[in-house]
């Protein structure tokens, strides 16, 4: 559907999201010429505008035109909390109504935000916040692109990596994911590095092969969780439409093709899933792939599940190191606010799938 059709059905039309051939042939709808598209293009990336009376190259003619046909970005801060640790979580609202979160992680001279991909989750693990909300919608680009601009107008300083890791499994929703990540790595616009923008899925074999035609190149991580399929069936109920073995593969194959290692993350839940048994078990199944392993701690959204001590994450981390391979115990950051991993709800109930007040 063109833009012009959109309008004639009374659509709203969001400028973020669109690629520089999309802008390109939308001034051309609106009488101008196919550069006025690039030079918009410039404004909404590069310069990262909110408006377009701050657009003062365009002509003032076409930027009320465009005031009057379409709007910049479709997501609106409602809420910002700060932690103590530094890191930062917003609330966005979308417009019909609905509610995603995105994090900012401070760490020295690297700055990371965490999008969101969808509003709740299908897969329903157990441990996850937005997993107890259940699937509501995929977010479009220009909503995963909106929470990109509206976290770096949070700082002053320049964000260095993409993570997506919040609400929702990004490979479920690919097309929209895959065409924000173009956006937000262009050199000629938001200026990511590719090299610094990881997509993170629960092993969703199609998304993965997808991930690897797409040519895209992004940084790969997987969250593995158990080391075994009955495990991961428990803790990841949809995960088990994959078995390890045809996600290892296409882990595998994917950092073949990209040259780069895949991460896979490991939360570790007391009397689950963090035995030595299971960091040897961990090892074999990993130790062919180039890969390096992050060991998770348990960030709390209830009582179903404990941490595990302090002891069995050390024993459980030197077992993996000392065979060899490059393990990392991630710090939980924001835990006090609910911003760390597991901890993102967007303001919802969960099991209802309502707001709350």
């Amino acid at each position: 559907m063109s833009f012009i059709e959109n309008i004639e059905k009374l659509e709203q039309v969001y400028l973020l999201g669109k690629e520089s051939s999309e802008l390109e042939a939308l001034s051309l709808q609106l009488g101008e010429p196919a550069y006025r598209g690039r030079q918009l293009y410039h404004w909404l990336y590069t310069r990262r505008a909110t408006d377009f009376d701050s657009m003062t190259d365009l002509a003032r003619s076409l930027r009320e035109q465009l005031s009057e046909i379409a709007s910049i970005s479709p997501v609106e801060v409602l809420t910002d909390e700060s932690a103590e640790d530094g890191s930062y979580k917003l609330l966005f609202g979308l417009p019909d109504g609905m509610r995603v979160e995105g994090v900012m992680i401070p760490d020295g001279e690297r700055l990371t935000v965490c999008l969101s991909s969808q509003v709740g989750c299908v897969i329903g693990c157990g441990f996850c916040a937005t997993g107890q909300i259940g699937f509501r919608r995929n977010l479009s680009t220009a909503e995963i692109v909106g929470q990109f601009t509206a976290l770096y107008r949070t700082v002053d300083t320049r964000i260095t990596n993409v993570v997506m890791m919040g609400m929702g499994e990004p490979l479920l929703n690919s097309a929209e994911v895959f065409k924000a990540a173009r956006l937000i790595t262009d050199p000629d616009g938001l200026a990511i590095s590719r090299r610094r923008f990881s997509i993170s899925t629960i092993g969703w074999v199609p998304g993965i092969q997808a991930m690897q035609k797409s040519g895209l190149r992004l940084k790969l991580t997987v969250s593995l969780n158990g080391t075994t399929d009955e495990q991961r069936k428990q803790l990841m109920p949809l995960s088990s439409k994959y078995s390890l073995a045809s996600i290892l593969k296409a882990a595998s194959d994917y950092a073949g093709s990209s040259k780069q290692r895949v991460t896979f993350t490991y939360l570790l839940l007391k009397g689950i899933n963090d035995s030595l048994t299971d960091a040897r078990r961990l090892v074999k199944l990993v130790r062919q792939i180039p890969c390096k392993i992050n060991l998770m701690e348990y960030n709390e959204i209830g009582d179903q599940f404990q941490r595990s001590s302090i002891e069995q994450t050390e024993q459980f981390q030197e077992t993996v190191r000392s065979a060899g391979l490059t393990v990392i115990l991630r710090a939980s950051r924001g835990r006090d606010i609910a911003a760390a991993c597991g901890q993102l709800a967007g303001g919802y109930q969960p099991g209802t799938g309502s707001t709350i007040p």
